[in-house]
């Protein structure tokens, strides 16, 4: 019974320190299910799921610093001029916005993000057509 404990308490414990250790807060999670709703699309219920699972797998990849490290250079490497020239000349900086960009593309083939949104066409007996045509041969 006492084996049966600690084995319980040191799986919660190793489970409560992964879910915080990427963690990210509302507002990174929000911003980024809004950026990429509108690099897909915009704001629908299909957007909605695959954004929101896209930066849950990114969080999976990347720590929250990594995360914003790898952010601040991506947003800060445009920046015309010299300061500009310390975001893109750094290879810390390219590493962390490669990082990120493979998080994102494995994210995205994950999580379907950029996918042609799926449409079903009713028919009078009210299954898409596919499904209609399918049905009388499986009668038979």
């Amino acid at each position: 019974m006492v084996r049966t404990f600690r084995i319980s308490l040191i799986a919660l414990v190793v489970f409560a320190a992964n879910v915080q250790a990427n963690d990210y807060p509302t507002m990174d999670r929000v911003d980024q299910v809004l950026t990429c709703m509108r690099e897909n699309g915009g704001q629908n219920v299909d957007n909605m799921y695959r954004c929101s699972c896209e930066i849950d797998a990114i969080a999976q990849q990347l720590s929250l610093d990594d995360f914003n490290a790898a952010r601040t250079y991506e947003i800060y490497k445009n920046m015309p001029g010299e300061k500009g020239g310390l975001f893109r000349e750094s290879s810390d900086g390219t590493a962390a916005v490669k990082k990120l960009e493979n998080a994102r593309s494995d994210a995205k083939k994950r999580c379907f993000v950029g996918a042609a949104r799926q449409t079903v066409v009713p028919t009078e007996k009210g299954l898409p057509k596919a499904a209609a045509k399918a049905a009388p041969a499986a009668a038979q």
